[in-house]
């Protein structure tokens, strides 16, 4: 992948670390999982959920049991949520003890970070530069 792509996706990433982060701690799994969690709080047994997931109760049983041992696929953990109108949303930070971003990141683990930093700061202030193609348009001035 280019250096110049790679700073776009990092620049990218960038703008969404704050909010990630601040929802890092929301994000804290209850301790038997999401989908039992939500399905109590809703009132919703699991014949119903796997109902309407398409599903045999015992299936949805083992969904539950699957998330809570943490190795419930991302499709099965999408198709339960919807069954309760939920959505999946889910995000990948660096660890807090490591890095607080993904620039952060990068640098530990990239040998050209410092190169890719340069390419994204350059990224940026093309952005800002005044368009040559503009002033060579042919128009004349007001």
């Amino acid at each position: 992948m280019s250096i110049e792509i790679r700073a776009i996706i990092l620049n990218g990433l960038e703008q969404r670390i704050e909010p990630l982060n601040a929802a890092r701690t929301a994000a804290t799994v209850p301790s038997r999982g999401w989908l039992r969690a939500v399905r109590e709080a809703i009132g919703l047994t699991q014949v119903r959920v796997a109902e309407r997931a398409a599903v045999k109760r015992q299936s949805y049983a083992q969904f539950e049991a699957a998330e809570e041992k943490g190795s419930i696929s991302v499709a099965s953990l999408r198709r339960a949520a919807e069954a309760m109108d939920c959505e999946l949303v889910y995000f990948v930070v660096p660890k807090a003890a490591v890095a607080r971003t993904y620039s952060g990141l990068a640098e530990i683990h990239d040998p050209s970070a410092k190169h890719l930093k340069a390419t994204e700061h350059s990224i940026a202030l093309r952005g800002r530069a005044p368009d040559s193609r503009a002033a060579d348009s042919g128009k004349e001035p007001g």
